[in-house]
């Protein structure tokens, strides 16, 4: 509502709801309050941008835990091979020790067994008897590092 004066030289406009303020008061708090906006709408993007940061973060630890399992699912495979071939090496180890199948392989090569002249025997005396040589007394500071290295050994 307008009072007092012509409209082109009243420089500010009342409205009806409160006579004494001006429009350009509204403005001044429409701008306090769009402040608040932007603020607000800079929050929500940053609490956005946080949360996609975690969420890949999460992700991408997921994949690296993902690739450490499939490397050790690949690992234990290639142990499992691994160990079937020892397995098959010691059964035919053990197939090659085989008395006949040597016998068989020293006539393919030529080899006969040796004549008597050719085997020496080596007397080892008649008794069997060892001789204990004393060992020099450690001293007492290796000694007590002896037995400490025993009881540890006991112990662990």
């Amino acid at each position: 509502m307008y009072t007092h004066g012509s409209n082109a030289l009243k420089s500010e406009y009342y409205t009806a709801d409160a006579p004494g303020e001006s429009v350009q008061k509204k403005k001044t708090v429409r701008k306090s309050s769009s402040k608040k906006v932007v603020r607000m709408k800079k929050r929500a993007v940053a609490l956005m941008l946080f949360a996609f940061l975690m969420a890949f973060t999460v992700l991408f630890r997921y994949a690296a835990i993902t690739e450490e399992y499939n490397k050790l699912t690949t690992a234990r495979e290639e142990l499992e091979l691994i160990s079937a071939k020892v397995v098959e090496t010691k059964v035919q180890a053990e197939g090659d020790m085989d008395p006949k199948r040597i016998e068989k392989e020293a006539e393919r090569l030529g080899l006969r067994p040796p004549l008597k002249n050719q085997v020496e025997y080596i007397s080892l005396g008649n008794t069997d008897n060892g001789e204990v040589l004393k060992a020099e007394e450690p001293s007492a500071f290796v000694a007590f590092i002896n037995r400490m290295s025993v009881i540890l050994e006991y112990l662990y």
